[in-house]
């Protein structure tokens, strides 16, 4: 890999005037990922970094990463989680605290995930990674040629929008959306004006669209480890006042607790290795580190208006903390409490122990071949499963969620406007979402296209990595073949992803390294799994706890069942969707499905 950072002479020295085939715009982890497939497949590629911080969210604060079920992370993301705990295991012992902590890779230190990420970028030699290369301007209207950037100009053949803003793709001219659609149009219950609470839409919601952004917050590495403990600072634009309606809360005892697993507290404490912690925004709680509706700004701000809003969150974050370890108003115990916790001092050491990611939930929204919504997460009718996407590449396993958008007001003074949470099954992702209309060279992995609702089940870094790791494999095969994005076969893209052990259809019991991954994955892209299930007699049961708040054991009714007998039921069905040569002669689901794979799929 070649780096080239901060002191980064002019590009045409630099970069020798070479066109590249692959250039991907930001550092974020589905970046990364496309940048390293794209690479691994023997092309050139570039990785562009606007600021000096490399690895998005992954690596500035989001150590506890958002799935539901270890049988959703597959691809890219599960070869990041493996080499993780590999890390912990070599590091402190199979059978420490730190492993245990790390649940499978999932939770790892900041420092750790930066460290795994470059080691993944620099074991290509045909990737260039630039850090601190702003973009200005696009050239080439529907087809990329070049984009120049505050230190030189760039040209490729093919580019990936990798950021979470959809910078680039809104500067290469692609049709976005900003903040929420009606529940008109697409028929969402959880779209525009909404009071959610426990469960239940409230009176007062209008389903009415606007302009308001998804709020953001930081995500605080702190510990309890006094060795590694690094003071809060008081930031110089603290204003005591914005926390003092805390202060009735505590001394009445309404709230005991500042750090809590749970949502009873003020901030939400998630467990990572070394006695840290991701502390994070709770939902509905009496006083948020995120601001609603003070974020609006930042999807089409410029670098000064996001560095505003940046410095904003962080001076309210840390205000926050500060004010709850040192105001004498606060019950002396709620301070000591609070004052258990401190910054990481072996994290983020060149910003101050302070994140440097502020933690942008959702921007631009490209308009792309497959709007993505709300009922794409539910169980299509007459069956366990969502629909079957037979374009699928990618697939998620997540609630649909948001952390709202702005204050309730009088109506519910409690509750903050557009928070949500409902649950989902999991469920596929279509090539189409993130093929833009009128740009034919491009692909957008993160600000792809999905309705407000709908990306609020997309919008967590395992899910964002795997589409990731499916146009890095894209853009590999429009190069290879000289096509635009729409042109690819998406049939040899599931291929290939197969071959990398991403998932393209969830399933519980055959994972990717089993000798039927391939076969099971194509046969649930033609609609042989939606079969398994009765769904008249089938019963739901609830998820079955396994780690934390958020994470379950796998979905339930997802099985596969390889070594079952094939009884008559099941065969007619897949006789009658086996399409082509003569229904295989086999005896146990699995062997049927290699059958008619072989016969068929290859």
């Amino acid at each position: 890999m070649h780096f080239i950072g901060l002191f980064a002479l002019a590009a045409g020295v630099v970069l020798g005037g070479q066109v590249f085939d692959v250039a991907v715009y930001g550092t974020t982890p589905a970046g990364i990922a496309a940048a390293v497939v794209a690479a691994r497949n023997g092309h050139r590629v570039v990785l562009v970094e606007p600021t000096k911080h490399f690895g998005g969210l992954l690596t500035g604060g989001l150590s506890y990463t958002d799935f539901r079920t270890q049988e959703s992370v597959t691809g890219f993301f599960r070869e990041y989680m493996d080499r993780v705990l590999q890390h912990y295991v070599a590091t402190y012992g199979k059978e420490s605290a730190q492993v245990r902590d790390c649940f499978l890779g999932a939770h790892a230190e900041p420092h750790v995930s930066s460290r795994i990420l470059r080691e993944m970028v620099g074991e290509q030699k045909t990737l260039t990674l630039l850090t601190e290369w702003r973009l200005r301007s696009v050239a080439g209207g529907g087809r990329i040629r070049s984009a120049t950037f505050d230190k030189g100009t760039i040209t490729a053949r093919f580019w990936i929008d990798g950021t979470y803003e959809g910078d680039l793709a809104a500067a290469a001219g692609a049709p976005f959306r900003l903040a929420r659609e009606s529940t008109r149009e697409y028929g969402e219950r959880f779209a525009g004006l909404l009071f959610f609470d426990q469960g239940k839409i409230l009176p007062g919601s209008t389903g009415v669209a606007d302009s308001h952004i998804q709020c953001y917050n930081f995500r605080v590495i702190m510990t309890n480890r006094k060795e590694n403990m690094a003071p809060v600072p008081r930031p110089a634009a603290y204003r005591r006042e914005e926390f003092m309606q805390l202060i009735p809360y505590f001394t009445s005892g309404r709230i005991t607790e500042v750090y809590t697993e749970s949502h009873a507290g003020i901030f939400r404490w998630q467990r990572i290795p070394n006695e840290k912690s991701d502390m994070n925004d709770i939902k509905q709680a009496p006083i948020r580190i995120a601001l609603p509706g003070e974020n609006d700004g930042w999807p089409e701000g410029d670098a000064a208006a996001r560095a505003k809003i940046h410095q904003r969150h962080l001076d309210y974050a840390m205000g926050l903390i500060y004010f709850l370890q040192n105001d004498e108003a606060l019950p002396a115990g709620i301070r000591a409490k609070a004052r258990e916790w401190g910054l990481a001092k072996d994290e983020f050491v060149d910003n101050g122990h302070l994140p440097p990611a502020l933690y942008v939930r959702e921007a631009r929204r490209i308009v792309g071949d497959f709007v993505f919504t709300e009922h794409d997460t539910q169980p299509a009718p007459g069956s366990v499963r969502t629909a079957v996407r037979r374009d699928s590449v990618a697939i998620g396993d997540y609630a649909l969620n948001s952390h709202g958008h702005q204050a309730g007001g009088p109506l519910y003074p409690t509750l903050v406007e557009g928070d949500f949470s409902f649950s989902t099954t999991p469920f596929q992702i279509p090539y189409g979402v993130m093929v833009p209309r009128k740009v034919e060279n491009l692909l957008v992995p993160v600000a792809l296209s999905a309705t407000h609702v709908g990306y609020s089940a997309l919008r967590l870094e395992p899910t964002w990595t795997a589409i990731g790791h499916a146009a890095g494999l894209a853009a590999h095969l429009a190069v290879s073949g000289g096509g635009t994005a729409r042109a690819v076969p998406v049939g040899q893209l599931q291929k290939l992803l197969h071959r990398d052990g991403a998932a393209t259809i969830y399933t519980s019991d055959v994972a990717p390294g089993a000798a039927s991954f391939a076969a099971v994955q194509w046969a649930g892209l033609h609609g042989y799994l939606s079969d398994i299930v009765e769904y008249k007699t089938a019963v739901l049961e609830p998820l079955k706890k396994r780690h934390g708040l958020q994470y379950s054991f796998a979905f339930p009714l997802h099985a596969v069942g390889s070594d079952m007998p094939l009884d008559d039921r099941l065969r007619g069905l897949w006789a009658k969707r086996t399409p082509c040569g003569n229904a295989p002669d086999a005896k146990t689901r699995g062997a049927y499905l290699e059958a008619v794979y072989r016969q068929c799929g290859r």
